[in-house]
């Protein structure tokens, strides 16, 4: 039987050695949490697609796809019930952003109650446990590969 897995994107927004979260509220889970900006890829849409439509809706910014600093793409499993859900696999997308048209502010106030600037190796308490696991131990290491028989640099932690 073939996986079918949901997809969403997550932005990891840099300014001064910090990064943006926000406060999460009015949602069916983690309501309370401190997360990423993040949200889920629409049908259609590709993730660099969503990436633009949802810092738009959720944080009134551009973001120009040159000006990505970094991404990483993750296979995330919940095995674990919330409110007696079972979290749905998904594939997740994660990009980081340093440079952007406008100021972050909220949105969506029905969606969110705060958003803050925080040191990555100090998170808020409570946060999104798949989100802080990621952010505790993202590294990609550089190394060529050979693809369809052309060298690819992979790209830093």
């Amino acid at each position: 039987m073939k996986e079918i897995f949901k997809s969403a994107v997550h932005m990891i927004i840099c300014k001064d050695n910090k990064i943006l979260v926000q406060k999460r509220k009015g949602s069916k889970l983690w309501p309370g949490y401190y997360a990423l900006p993040a949200g889920h890829i629409d049908k259609g849409e590709n993730q660099y697609d969503a990436l633009i439509r949802e810092a738009q809706e959720e944080l009134g910014i551009v973001i120009n796809l040159k000006k990505i600093i970094n991404s990483y793409v993750v296979l995330r499993r919940n095995y674990f019930k919330i409110n007696g859900k079972v979290l749905e696999p998904y594939i997740d997308y994660y990009f980081e952003i340093e440079e952007y048209e406008g100021i972050p502010k909220i949105i969506e106030e029905d969606r969110c109650d705060e958003l803050i600037w925080v040191d990555i190796n100090n998170l808020p308490e409570p946060f999104i446990n798949y989100e802080g696991d990621f952010l505790e131990n993202k590294k990609i290491t550089t190394y060529d590969c050979k693809i369809d028989g052309a060298y690819v640099k992979k790209i830093k932690n």
